[in-house]
């Protein structure tokens, strides 16, 4: 896959249909050349195939299908950087600066120092210290020509905001070596010491100014690195031991305000589920109702971004504990307003009811909801590889029906539509799994079946069962162990 289409694949239906405007601007013809490649590669992104679309649209002039696929890899940049620039602050207040010097260039020095004076402004607003650094050069350059800049004011700027930066610096350096070492080191084992003793030793050997560790915004930069490298590791045990002591210690020292208030919402939504991850589902409930409360602090101004967790949080603990608690559940977060507004919301929704009606062997109404998430608009904005799994666990679910015709031309249709994917090492379980499928479908009896067998206790023999939990959207180990 080439750059062009690695660019096109990721493109969601907002950034598609931006882009189509963008490329309209100047020429709003339906058999735009570049449009029509677009589409194609689209639509085909999984087979493409360059020397069709070549002939196609330019018959054997190579060269000029070159130069189209550039233009249209230039204006999907220029696309992208339009459509993005107001939500990526940090690109905005450089804009300013290169607009400030576009100015300068033309003679306007005024204009020119009014971009830098709007970069400040913005750049003070988000603390881009290193941003400030160029906007502070910049001005006190401009202080040569301009009269006005009071060029000592702008010097002392220039030293309180360099102390800044050196000390978050400071703390990215020591956040790197706390990251190398708990990555670098063996299981934890659970034992929450051993975490906490590779964080003292790091901040002790790196940190030069000793008020950094007291720091609350240095301290939630640890707790977030930790977090994500300790979930990437799937050390669950030292994660969950490392976020109890973290969440007591910033609550017990008041740690949390409204400022930090999404990072507290955060915690404990790392806390349900990593506490679900260790099988304590009583108590990822309890910290559940905690956050529940905690989303409506501060007069509920961070619910909507996080109602939905909070509804994750029931979902998974009770379609351990009681399914048809999990089913009530997903029925009140279908008809709340907040939730159906999310991208998530269709799969959230149908996936989880189908996976319990499943669990109950409602297996007809499993895959109802299964089959409403496959036909969904929503279904194709979701990754290719998570798609995937769906239309594996779809195959499981029709085995039970034993509805064998449907699974075989499934299968045809999976092998062809997932072909890229199906071929990287990664995904070989899904491979093994569809294979294992296409045989059992014809198997009378699978304890006379010697081949199949062991093929079914090699791929069961490959990961363990808890990190097939993780990987799959029905847990491939304990359905075939159920076959055997």
């Amino acid at each position: 896959m080439n750059i062009l289409q690695k660019i096109i694949a990721t493109l969601n239906k907002e950034e598609s249909r931006f882009y189509k405007l963008f490329a309209s601007r100047t020429n709003s013809n339906k058999e735009r050349k570049d449009v029509l490649l677009f589409d194609y590669i689209k639509r085909h992104n999984e087979d493409y195939d360059e020397q069709y679309i070549s002939k196609k649209l330019y018959k054997d002039n190579k060269n000029a299908f070159y130069q189209l696929k550039n233009r249209l890899f230039k204006d999907l940049n220029k696309s992208m950087m339009l459509q993005h620039l107001p939500r990526e602050k940090d690109i905005y207040i450089l804009q300013s600066v290169l607009l400030s010097r576009v100015y300068k260039r033309k003679g306007d020095v005024e204009l020119s120092f009014y971009y830098l004076k709007k970069a400040e402004g913005k750049a003070l607003e988000i603390e881009a210290f290193e941003l400030l650094a160029i906007i502070y050069a910049e001005i006190i350059k401009f202080s040569y020509d301009m009269v006005s800049i009071d060029v000592e004011e702008y010097i002392a700027k220039q030293k309180e905001n360099k102390t800044k930066l050196d000390q978050i610096q400071e703390i990215d350096q020591i956040l790197a070596a706390v990251s190398y070492r708990i990555k670098t080191a063996q299981n934890f084992s659970g034992k929450n010491e051993a975490v906490l003793n590779v964080l003292e030793n790091a901040v002790t050997e790196f940190a030069k100014n000793k008020d950094i560790p007291k720091s609350p915004k240095f301290r939630f930069k640890v707790y977030l690195t930790i977090s994500r490298i300790l979930l990437q590791k799937h050390d669950f045990h030292a994660l969950e031991e490392y976020l109890l002591h973290a969440y007591q210690e910033f609550t017990t020292e008041k740690i949390f305000n409204k400022t930090n208030h999404e990072h507290k919402l955060m915690m404990l939504i790392y806390l349900t589920n990593c506490l679900y991850k260790t099988h304590k589902l009583k108590k990822s409930l309890e910290f559940a109702e905690i956050l529940r409360k905690g989303i409506d602090e501060y007069g509920g101004f961070l619910r909507d971004k996080f109602l939905f967790y909070y509804y994750n949080a029931l979902v998974i603990n009770y379609s351990v504990l009681d399914k048809v608690e999990a089913l009530k559940i997903l029925e009140e977060a279908r008809k709340n307003p907040i939730i159906k507004q999310l991208p998530t919301y269709t799969v959230f929704i149908y996936l989880n009811t189908a996976l319990v009606y499943f669990d109950q062997g409602k297996y007809r109404m499993a895959i109802k909801n299964l089959s409403r998430l496959l036909l969904h608009d929503d279904f194709v904005d979701i990754g290719k590889s998570f798609q995937l799994k769906i239309y594996l666990a779809s195959l499981i679910i029709r085995y039970e029906l034993g509805d064998f015709d449907t699974i075989e031309s499934r299968i045809k249709y999976i092998r062809r539509i997932y072909k890229a994917i199906l071929v990287n090492e990664d995904f070989s379980r899904d491979t093994q799994l569809i294979d294992v499928i296409s045989k059992l479908i014809y198997c009378n009896n699978l304890h006379q079946d010697k081949k199949l067998l062991a093929q079914i206790n090699t791929l069961v023999a490959e990961i363990s069962d808890d990190t097939a939990d993780d990987m799959d959207v029905i847990n491939y180990n304990l359905w075939l162990k159920s076959k055997l």
